[in-house]
């Protein structure tokens, strides 16, 4: 679930970077760019130092004044997360007890935190996630599509398959009736469920390009092959690993990356939507097993998108933060919906960026703490439109990637001082950390090379 550079270093047992006195303590689980970004969203708006729970303490932490590592070891499995947290609880709370802030990384550490919330909260947490009722209607993908449907919002063609009914006959009739036109995708149901399970060749989303005859068949008269075949193989591997899940078979809405958005909302409790944001994907990684991660991202707006998401937040009766990934249709102008996160995505400093820190939010909505500070969230709803710009890779690359529209938002928002490279925190400054972010630019220059970002 880390980044695969991630260092198996042992960091100080001791608590003591953060103080004493300091009266909360955000506990981020992962270690990712997300991770980092909600330390340093905490330091800027309270300067507090926050605790991250990773697998192991990789170079996105190493160094860092803003936050102290706890590695917890695999992060697959129910149990063993929950005593680490309860570990790190144990840690932090101090006496009087202060509140602890439990934030997911991690769509499948967010259903942990969900289900042990009794034990979770005895320990000293609070956590800022609706129930499971509702986070199984948002993140089960299949849930997510009927929701769609019943509501009228846009997302593309798909089937699907039950994992945990897998015969070879089923697998074989499932593939030879799609329907769907190829390209399609194969993706997992449950995000979480999939990362656990591995098999040779496997993908966080597959691409099947079969021939685009629109009967499903998607034989390929140059490889004998064909789509059906392979959609059939995938199931068969899948269910072999152990995924029992909700397996999805859906038309790729072609088009860039440059086509594909993030959408972030913030729900509160009384039902009332009070931020509303949207950033434009420039280009993802297209490496094997990195598939999929954003590497710049530019805050925009999208009104339509803007009012769809709204409407499924409130569907849900959802609270706290949620995010859509989305792509708009080059053939129709249209914007699809693919999926929805109960959490804050790993790219969403996008919102810092424009203006609209997350750190208050949450602040304000879950806990009750006297801060001494003027800074308050501004009343009713909010949205950014940037322009700003996030990246973890060479401004050069983005240009390469960004469309002519993209680029002219870019230069505004150069202009603007809203360029902004997540890890690279002025209040954070460590030489080690700065040789650490220049050698990540030049890997990112070889990856792109050797695998680059499609272009149409």
């Amino acid at each position: 679930m880390e980044d695969p550079a991630a260092s198996s270093a042992t960091p100080s047992a001791s608590p003591s970077v953060i103080p004493a006195g300091q009266p909360f303590v955000p506990v981020i689980t992962g270690g990712d760019v997300g991770a980092y970004s909600l330390a340093r969203e905490f330091h800027e708006a309270y300067g507090v130092i926050s605790a991250v729970v990773p697998t192991s303490l990789n170079r996105n932490l190493k160094h860092s004044a803003i936050l102290e590592a706890f590695p917890a070891g695999p992060m697959t499995e129910e149990q063993p997360v929950i005593d680490a947290l309860v570990r790190v609880a144990g840690q932090l709370r101090g006496e009087p007890r202060r509140p602890l802030l439990l934030l997911a990384s991690y769509d499948h550490l967010v259903r942990f935190a969900v289900r042990h919330r009794e034990t979770l909260e005895a320990a000293g947490y609070t956590v800022p996630y609706p129930g499971e009722d509702a986070l199984d209607a948002a993140a089960l993908k299949e849930n997510f599509y009927a929701l769609c449907e019943q509501y009228g919002v846009p997302y593309p063609k798909t089937a699907t398959y039950d994992a945990g009914s897998h015969t070879p006959e089923a697998a074989r009739r499932f593939a030879a009736g799609l329907g769907l036109t190829y390209p399609v995708i194969l993706k997992a149901g449950d995000g979480g469920a999939w990362a656990d399970i591995r098999f040779e060749g496997r993908r966080k989303v597959h691409i099947i390009e079969g021939a685009n005859t629109g009967t499903g068949a998607g034989t390929d008269a140059d490889t004998g092959t064909g789509g059906a075949a392979e959609v059939e193989a995938l199931l068969g591997k899948a269910s072999a690993a152990g995924y029992r899940g909700a397996l999805i078979v859906q038309e790729m809405v072609p088009g860039p990356d440059s086509q594909l958005g993030i959408a972030t909302f913030f729900r509160d409790r009384t039902g009332s939507t009070r931020l509303v944001s949207y950033g434009e994907v420039i280009v993802e990684d297209h490496a094997p097993g990195l598939e999929g991660n954003a590497r710049a991202v530019l805050a925009s707006a999208h009104p339509v998108i803007a009012d769809q998401g709204t409407t499924l937040m409130d569907a849900l009766d959802w609270h706290g933060f949620a995010m859509f990934d989305t792509k708009i249709d080059p053939r129709t102008g249209v914007a699809q919906f693919l999926e929805m996160n109960p959490r804050l995505g790993r790219n969403h400093y996008y919102l810092t960026a424009a203006g609209a820190n997350p750190a208050p939010y949450l602040v304000e909505e879950y806990l009750n703490v006297d801060l001494k500070t003027d800074q308050r969230l501004d009343e009713g709803w909010v949205t950014t439109t940037g322009p700003a710009l996030i990246t973890t890779i060479p401004l050069s690359l983005v240009d390469q990637y960004a469309t002519d529209a993209q680029r002219q938002r870019i230069r505004q928002a150069k202009r603007a001082g809203r360029v902004v490279r997540p890890f690279s925190y002025p209040a954070d400054r460590d030489l080690r950390r700065e040789l650490y972010l220049r050698a990540a630019e030049l890997k990112a220059r070889r990856v792109f090379h050797d695998h680059p970002a499609p272009r149409d």
